[in-house]
């Protein structure tokens, strides 16, 4: 497998990386609306492809660029509910909405568990909850059903299932208090915005479909329910890949994760195959994401190599291959906390972490 290795530590502090940062914090007008304009319109020729009298292959294209709209809407989305799409903070909460109608995201609890808990403490058990690992013991103690997901989920193929599951079921749309810890009337509204706009957005392929006499169900197929579970396998796997590898630790305790600098050395710039990275609005680029989210996506390659450049050995970076994912995905089942060990299924070590100190 490719080691990307442990950060080694260097004597810059983080305030001083931050500060070479800020000149990336160029958050403009005309740029982010130009590219709200063309995913929108990758979106809508998908579904025009979808509900036209075509033929299945180009219902198929259809299908795969409304896919392709609905990440790239996303990832708008989440620019924006970070205040670094639009120089605007008011432009960001509309149009942030209207780029997360696709993927049925609501804003505001968005906001929640991605910008506060997430990025507030990635990688640390109890309060960053995507992709969190269980212990040997957690495990254990789980219901049976619930063990058999987890087996599913990190299997290597399920992430969409646990985005879909662990994420936007229960934390992302009408979430509860018991799951979020508040409840608010913006969580609320939110969630019925996204509701309302699927049901727009299904009510309009089947009139389509029944004006032009086509199956509706095909149309539904392709048109919405296949590409909104692509989604969810999209975004399960991207979050999955920044924050999980054998090399990177995971924390229990606030002081360690602290003491390590977690949002530092425990997120990873993953390169991916055939140059996908670049089709995600470059939020492959993740250390410069996590050291400033007030990046916006369109600066963020050029963050990133600075980082890199100036700080080399600091940051984890590596190309992603077959041989690597699977690596990843057969050593990165449970979590010794004491240790800092990935293991297996059974309890067995798989990878020991490496943790070095930063100031």
């Amino acid at each position: 497998m490719e080691s990307i290795g442990p950060p080694q530590a260097d004597p810059s502090p983080t305030v001083s990386r931050k500060a070479l940062l800020l000149a990336f914090e160029n958050a403009g007008f005309w740029r982010p609306f130009f590219a709200l304009l063309v995913d929108l319109c990758i979106f809508g020729a998908g579904v025009a492809l979808v509900v036209m009298e075509t033929g299945l292959g180009w219902k198929l294209a259809g299908s795969a660029l409304i896919t392709a709209g609905i990440v790239r809407l996303f990832l708008i989305g989440h620019d924006a509910c970070h205040g670094s799409f639009f120089k605007s903070p008011l432009l960001n909460d509309i149009f942030g909405r209207v780029a997360f109608l696709p993927s049925m995201t609501a804003f505001s609890l968005w906001d929640v568990g991605h910008n506060v808990a997430h990025h507030g403490f990635n990688n640390l058990k109890g309060r960053d909850q995507v992709w969190a690992p269980f212990s040997k013991e957690e495990f254990d103690a789980l219901p049976g059903y619930r063990r058999v997901l987890e087996r599913i989920y990190r299997s290597g193929l399920g992430w969409g299932l646990y985005y879909f599951v662990e994420l936007w079921w229960k934390k992302l749309y009408f979430a509860t208090r018991r799951q979020i810890g508040a409840s608010r009337a913006k969580y609320h509204w939110d969630s019925a915005l996204v509701t309302v706009s699927m049901g727009v957005w299904i009510t309009l392929v089947a009139i389509a479909a029944y004006e032009t006499d086509q199956n509706v169900w095909l149309l539904l197929a392709l048109g919405v329910f296949v590409p909104f579970a692509i989604w969810n396998a999209v975004m399960g796997f991207v979050v999955f890949v920044h924050h999980t590898h054998p090399s990177i630790a995971w924390f229990h305790k606030r002081h360690d994760w602290q003491r390590y600098r977690a949002y530092l050395t425990s997120t990873a710039h993953v390169k991916l195959p055939f140059g996908l990275d670049r089709l995600l609005h470059n939020i492959m680029e993740h250390n410069a994401h996590h050291l400033n989210p007030r990046i916006p996506m369109y600066s963020l390659r050029r963050a990133q190599r600075m980082l890199e450049e100036k700080f080399q050995d600091s940051y984890r970076s590596y190309r992603m291959t077959w041989q690597t994912y699977a690596e990843c995905v057969r050593s990165c089942k449970l979590y010794d906390y004491a240790n800092h060990a990935w293991l297996d299924f059974r309890g067995q070590v798989t990878a020991r972490v490496e943790l070095v100190a930063t100031p």
